[in-house]
This record gives C-alpha cells, sequence and structure tokens, in this order.
C-alpha cells in the first residue's frame, strides 16, 4: 500500500511521509519473513506440482480411511468365502467320483482333479504403494529413476488389512498361492525376499509371476488355468483377470542411464511449453491441446464394457481392491498419457468428468 499521495511542504506533511517510509519498509520486510496463506501459496504452484497436488488426497484415503481398510478386509474376506465354497464342492466331487469308483466292476481310474489355486497381484493388493506415492509427491523427479523404486520395494514389509490372515488360511487348506506381478524379472529375488519377509505362504519363485514384457499377465493366468482350478483372482486393476484387458503401458522398469543429447527444441515435461531458441533467445510457447483428438484413444470405454460382460464374477471370482492412487483408469486417457505436459494431463481429467445441468 502506497501512503504518499501528493508531495507536501509542510512540517507535519514530512512527518508523516517519514513515518509512513518506515511503515511501509517494515510492511516490506513482514511481507517477505512472513509464509504465505494456504490458498494463496497453492496460487503460485506450477501445473507439474498441481498435478501432484491432485493426487494427495487419494493417498491420504489410502493412508488413513477406515473405508479403505474395511473395503481390503472385505475384499479378503470374499475370498476366503470363495475357498470355503471351493472345499466344499470339492469333498462333494470326490464322494462322488468314489461312489462311481465302487459300482464299476472293473473299477475305472478316478476322473483327475487339478489341485486348487488362487491367484493375486501384489502391488496395492498385497502390499500398499501410499507411501511410495508419498515419495513421489516429494520428489517428483525420482519417478524416474529406478533406484528408487527398487529401495522401495526392498524395504516395505507391511501388508494390506486381511492379506497375511487369507493367505494363511488358503494354505492351511491345502490351496495353491501364486502371486502374478507386474514387476519386471529383475525384482524377482527382491519380491521373494520380501514375501519371506512378510511371513507369507508359497514364497519362493515357482510360485511368483514375473512381468514377461507383454504388458498383459494373460499367459501367466493361460498356464495356470490349465494345471490348477483357480478359486479366484485378487487384484487392484482390470488388468488382473483374465477377462482381456490388456495394460498398454506397463513396461517393465529398468535403471535408466543419463539422456545426454541435446537439442535447439525441447520440450518441458513439467511446463507444458515447448522452448524454442532464436538468435540466442529463448521463447516459451503454450503446447497446442486438441482434446476431442486425444480423447480419441480413451480405452475407458472398451474395459468398461468389458466389466459389465464379466459383472457376475465380481465378488466371486474376481475379487477388486480399491486404488485412487493410479492405474490404467487414468492412463487410458490418451495416447502416453504419464508422458504428457501436466497441464495436458490436468485438461484431460476435467474434460472427461460429467457434471449434471442445473436447469
Amino acid at each position: 500500500m502506497n501512503f504518499i499521495q501528493r508531495p507536501s511542504f509542510t512540517i507535519g506533511a514530512s512527518l508523516l511521509i517519514t513515518a509512513s517510509f518506515f511503515f511501509s519498509a517494515a510492511a516490506v520486510d513482514a511481507a517477505v519473513t512472513t509464509p504465505l496463506p494456504l490458498q494463496e501459496e497453492m496460487q503460485y504452484l506450477t501445473a507439474s506440482q498441481l498435478a501432484e497436488e491432485e493426487n494427495l488426497l487419494a493417498i491420504l484415503w489410502v493412508q488413513r480411511s477406515a473405508e479403505f481398510r474395511g473395503l481390503s478386509y472385505q475384499a479378503y474376506n470374499l475370498a476366503a468365502m470363495e475357498v470355503d465354497k471351493a472345499i466344499a464342492q470339492r469333498r462333494e466331487k470326490e464322494k462322488a467320483l468314489q461312489k462311481t469308483k465302487v459300482k464299476e466292476n472293473p473299477p475305472t481310474q478316478p476322473e483327475y482333479l487339478r489341485p486348487l489355486a488362487v491367484v493375486l497381484d501384489i502391488d496395492d493388493t498385497i502390499v500398499s504403494h501410499a507411501p511410495l506415492e508419498v515419495y513421489y509427491l516429494e520428489h517428483p523427479e525420482a519417478k524416474a529413476d529406478y533406484k528408487a523404486w527398487s529401495r522401495w520395494i526392498a524395504q516395505h514389509n507391511e501388508t494390506l488389512p486381511g492379506a497375511r490372515d487369507f493367505l494363511k488360511y488358503a494354505d492351511k487348506h491345502g490351496i495353491h498361492v501364486f502371486y502374478v506381478t507386474g514387476r519386471g524379472p529383475q525384482d524377482k529375488d527382491i519380491t521373494v525376499r520380501f514375501l519371506q519377509k512378510a511371513g507369507l505362504p508359497f514364497s519362493d519363485a515357482t510360485h511368483l509371476l514375473m512381468n514377461d514384457r507383454s504388458g498383459s499377465k494373460k499367459n501367466h493366468f493361460a498356464k495356470l488355468a490349465r494345471r490348477y482350478d483357480i478359486i479366484c483372482y485378487l487384484g487392484d486393476n482390470v488388468a488382473d483377470f483374465p477377462i482381456g484387458a490388456i495394460r498398454d503401458e506397463n513396461a517393465v522398469k529398468y535403471l535408466k542411464t543419463a539422456d545426454t543429447k541435446s537439442t535447439n527444441d525441447s520440450v518441458s515435461s513439467h511446463s507444458g511449453l515447448i522452448t524454442t531458441e532464436h538468435n540466442d533467445v529463448k521463447i516459451k510457447q503454450p503446447i497446442p491441446l486438441d482434446i476431442p483428438a486425444m480423447l480419441k484413444h480413451d480405452k475407458n470405454k472398451k474395459r468398461n464394457a468389458i466389466i459389465d460382460t464379466h459383472k457376475k464374477s465380481f465378488g466371486t471370482k474376481f475379487i477388486l481392491l480399491p486404488n485412487p492412487m493410479y492405474g490404467d483408469w487414468e492412463y487410458n486417457l490418451a495416447k502416453k498419457y504419464r508422458k504428457l505436459p501436466a497441464e495436458q494431463r490436468i485438461a484431460l481429467r476435467k474434460a472427461t468428468i460429467k457434471s449434471f445441468e442445473h436447469k
């Protein structure tokens, strides 16, 4: 605020000017040292920071809400009910086969019954990624750093509510457990150690199936289905079930080396601006944004149709755990979604949500 409106040559005015000067200086110093109010501070966040902040509520819900814990227990309780049902059906089948064998003369070999098994994902199905997502909020650059990921999977040891109890229950009743994960093959040894450290059954290389670089788990599902009667599948992604949903961007992570290539024209993944150099002068221009063209690659409609086709299997054969932090539900909004600048990701999110018409 400027307290000096007009020049004055009176003594009183001079004193007022002097006092105003010192008051203004003190106000400036106070403004520099006093933090901005939270709402005002949010106005100065970059688009990349805003995009990361949007994930904060989802992480908080996973880490703090009773509802998330309840849903996790609910998922594993449903799985335990399916195990009980499968065991009862197996006993009835074995009795029927035994009766058939006794009646026949000469007796024939009984029908071969495949072993029972359950199949489940690991990340955000057995263990929560929330602490890692918090680390990514604090260190956005770590998303492209394999070391951050490898250190995380080496350190985490807490399982989701209900997971350990269910897996031990399945093991107690002679049910095989297979862990089919999207983690890369280079993470196999460290993942086996996690399973052992967490005290989970079947924590060996045979029962741990890693990403085969196809972007899908269907190859593993097909092999297991030929050898076992699968009671149920558990996961946090539609692609964790054998229903034809493919994770197109589920690339295997490897240690990345620094890119030493330099060009005059570059695209900033944080600012969403094209930086061009002309006569040694850098000029930033907004990246053209064609939302309708980008949404032509949205695969969620197809994924939702797949779910509708198998709607009777959810809660029984397919048991889905909640994960609002990340997933194909967002990545499928556009082609190479995760590589888009923050402004474009925010714009796409807003363009796809629906409101009601206020008449």
